[in-house]
């Protein structure tokens, strides 16, 4: 599914389900078709992993829900997560919510991490932003690779909206997020990178050094690297220098103080 984060910046979260199992599936956002003209020829007896595949997403949802009235274990989690994620192609949110939130608990990273990545644009669109914020956060730990990274970078951007005005035209300068109650000019910069995977893989790195630091949750900043466009990844905003060397010391060493 392809959306924005606040500051213009695209972020695309890959969905994938394949009818051997699951490895995520292509979602398109809520305004997508039912179905796709283009969409390939199915057999009679396609799967509702198949039929949402092939963008026919009302027939998928029907399929699926079939299916999990006669199924169990994980090929039901599937089921209930293809219903779930044609709910939401198809514009309905709250069937959307009622389909994936129980599968936030699988024991299946691939299940609760993609769950639990649409339930995040969904609440980031009720305006909800801390908890689209811990839902993306989550779905960044469950998910691999760019899933991850971008899914750590969209909690990133739901963060940058808490305690913002109502207006996104005021929080659309930046992907920055506060992750420490003082702000100001300084921050600690624990990584630079010419790539978002690998600076989704740092802050994912960093995350429980910094929360057991009291620092919050790492973020993932665009920035220039020599020369060139990359990625920062950044803990808490200070007021004072001093205060960010000191909290530097929490960390460890290896990373610098600079201007935020």
């Amino acid at each position: 599914m392809r959306s924005k984060v606040s500051s213009g910046y695209p972020l695309v979260l890959v969905f994938l389900i394949v009818a051997a199992g699951l490895a995520g599936c292509k979602s398109h956002g809520p305004s997508a078709s039912s179905s796709d003209p283009a969409a390939p020829m199915l057999a009679a007896n396609a799967s509702a992993v198949e039929l949402y595949n092939a963008h026919r997403y009302t027939e998928a949802r029907a399929k699926a829900e079939t299916e999990m009235l006669r199924t169990t274990g994980r090929d039901k989690e599937v089921n209930q997560l293809t219903a779930g994620l044609s709910a939401y192609a198809m514009g309905q949110p709250a069937l959307a919510e009622h389909y994936l939130e129980t599968l936030t608990g699988s024991s299946d990273p691939a299940i609760a991490g993609r769950a639990e990545a649409v339930l995040g644009q969904i609440a980031e669109k009720k305006g909800n932003h801390q908890y689209a914020a811990d839902l993306f956060k989550r779905a960044s730990a469950h998910l691999d690779g760019d899933d991850a990274a971008k899914a750590a970078v969209r909690a990133g951007s739901s963060l940058a909206e808490v305690g913002r005005p109502t207006s996104r035209a005021a929080a659309a300068t930046t992907l920055r997020a506060p992750s420490h109650a003082n702000s100001g000019p300084y921050t600690i910069q624990v990584g630079a990178f010419s790539t978002l995977k690998a600076a989704g893989t740092r802050a994912r790195e960093m995350t429980p050094r910094s929360e057991k630091a009291g620092l919050g949750t790492p973020r993932i900043v665009p920035d220039t690297i020599h020369g060139k466009p990359g990625f920062t990844v950044q803990v808490g905003t200070f007021a004072a220098k001093q205060a960010a060397i000191n909290a530097k010391s929490r960390l460890g060493s290896g990373f610098v103080v600079a201007m935020d």
